[in-house]
């Protein structure tokens, strides 16, 4: 983000690792990083049996760890990143609100990263003033951050003459029609918390291309036993699958698919990121949930009941099971936002 903190925080000390990511399994860099680390972890971040690091801190070197995004994502890392949420927690408890006034946040002890950082830090080194230079250019970035919306306050409340202009994700994706392709797939997907539950693997997957009515389609036999409710949850039978090609043979007609320029399009990250987790090819991508919901101004309930409340009809699904409901769904709601405004 233009205006985050960690930025600062790269440039103003020596031993600092920035890891980019939605979530953080054990073969991740970022965990064999922390594992490799000459002092344990410990991650700074509230909640329930979170200790206070200026009570109780730890007695030996440690290897600071942070989460940096809004609350909401920060919470949704650390549920989908397991050896992050087993280190021992610390929490902070600030002597003042935020400094960070160009953004709310949701307590008043919720500070920003940097901020958050520069009071553990001299915490755990027992002496803030080296720590403290820090926040010099941080405050230079919320000045500047306000000033700049004073400045141009008055002008953006000025009345837009003329038809209004579409949001540019739109806009992205009515000049690149030729380049889009629709993609779902449903997991192989064992409760979180069980041994199998780590991370889910891609059994159905399916695509088309609106602009040329391509279509590709691959049941992939499984890598592991079936999670329970499979069936259920899927509406695809357990022998379609176990009957599947290879993940090898099908990652190979999947990249074969795929065109240099192509734009993928889901409903959120959850099956693309199993794709790529297991090393399948994958294009550019876009959330069309994020998508439809800045220009719905409220959330969808799911794919199909976006596309009804942007209007427009899904076609017979042409896959099988819920893939192929969903698929066409998401078809109907790239249909519906990229229709002349």
């Amino acid at each position: 983000m233009p205006i985050g903190t960690v930025r600062l925080l790269e440039l103003g000390l020596e031993k600092i690792e920035r890891h980019v990511g939605v979530s953080f399994g054990d073969e991740s860099p970022a965990v064999r990083s922390l594992l490799a680390a000459k002092a344990p972890a410990i991650l700074l971040f509230p909640g329930p049996g979170a200790r206070d690091l200026a009570e109780e801190p730890p007695e030996l070197p440690v290897t600071l760890v942070t989460i940096d995004g809004t609350w909401w994502q920060a919470q949704k890392i650390l549920k989908r990143s397991p050896y992050l949420a087993q280190l021992p927690r610390y929490s902070l408890t600030p002597k003042e609100p935020s400094r960070y006034r160009i953004r709310r946040e949701p307590a008043r002890d919720c500070v920003s990263t940097i901020e958050a950082v520069v009071q553990a830090l001299g915490l755990l080194e027992g002496d803030a003033s080296p720590f403290s230079k820090l926040l010099a250019p941080f405050e230079a970035l919320v000045e500047h951050q306000l000033r700049f919306a004073r400045e141009t306050a008055v002008r953006r409340h000025l009345k837009r003459l003329g038809p209004a202009r579409r949001p540019p994700a739109i806009r992205l994706l009515a000049e690149r029609r030729a380049d889009l392709v629709v993609g779902y797939g449903e997991a192989n997907a064992w409760p979180r918390g069980t041994p199998l539950g780590a991370t889910p693997e891609i059994v159905h997957w399916a695509a088309e291309r609106p602009a040329t009515g391509e279509r590709f389609e691959a049941f992939i036999a499984p890598r592991r036993p079936f999670a329970p409710n499979f069936t259920h949850h899927t509406g695809i039978a357990p022998e379609r699958v176990t009957g599947g090609e290879p993940w090898a043979a099908f990652a190979e007609r999947w990249a074969a698919f795929l065109r240099p320029n192509d734009l993928l399009c889901g409903w959120g990250w959850y099956a693309s990121e199993a794709l790529r987790a297991e090393g399948a090819a994958l294009p550019e991508r876009m959330d069309l949930r994020v998508v439809a919901m800045n220009k719905l101004k409220r959330r969808p309930s799911d794919v199909t009941g976006c596309a009804a409340l942007l209007g427009e009809p899904v076609d017979e699904p042409w896959v099988a099971g819920r893939t192929g409901l969903r698929l066409a769904g998401l078809s109907a709601v790239l249909r519906g936002l990229i229709q002349p405004p």
